[in-house]
């Protein structure tokens, strides 16, 4: 249910721009899909309470793919929402286990042209779980119903055109909230950390 009033909000964000758009046909906009890889780190330290024993873990790749619009608001400055399967995770030092998050992930981004080449984005995602599974010592355990549904990051990064149609981008994703693990047993939490490197291609 919480899945599909996902999709919904996404489907009624992109018809709203698209109306906008019909009211001023001088306004700019642009489709396309994105497609790359994330190397994501689950911070424990930064659960509440954090872990009595340390959890270190090592960033994990995964990865991403999804669509995008481009809408113009002002000279140079453009809205940029996008809707996109992410998977994160990380894997945990000195142990045989990792966890992997699979997500229905969306993107506000403002976008600024700094250079007909290059341009800076910001804003949030909002992140909602497909699954997620926990690897340990080669044995894949299903831990979706004991994991945090919800996700909350701030983005950040740089694109640089290679063509009018073509673009790779670099970001980075801070998670906002805690997301806990072992909600209906031993609740851990931890903290995303993002970075993610992507080749765009817009129409």
């Amino acid at each position: 249910m919480k899945k599909s009033l996902f999709v919904s909000s996404v489907l009624f964000l992109l018809l709203g721009a698209l109306r906008a758009q019909n009211k001023n046909e001088s306004n700019f906009k642009r489709f396309g899909f994105r497609a790359g890889v994330n190397f994501s780190h689950v911070n424990f330290a930064k659960g509440v309470p954090p872990p009595v024993v340390p959890i270190e873990t090592n960033w994990k790749a995964g990865i991403n793919i999804g669509f995008l619009m481009m809408v113009k608001i002002a000279d140079d400055l453009y809205f940029q929402p996008e809707y996109a399967y992410s998977q994160m995770g990380g894997k945990v030092k000195n142990s045989d286990s990792a966890y992997t998050l699979n997500y229905f992930s969306m993107p506000l981004l403002l976008k600024y042209q700094v250079h007909e080449k290059f341009s800076l984005m910001v804003g949030p995602q909002f992140d909602l779980l497909i699954n997620a599974k926990k690897n340990v010592k080669g044995n894949s355990i299903n831990i979706t119903h004991d994991t945090e549904e919800r996700s909350l990051a701030a983005v950040a990064g740089v694109e640089y055109h290679l063509t009018s149609t073509f673009s790779i981008c670099a970001r980075y994703m801070l998670g906002f909230n805690h997301i806990g693990l072992g909600q209906r047993s031993d609740v851990q939490e931890f903290k995303y950390e993002t970075a993610q490197l992507m080749a765009c291609v817009r129409f």
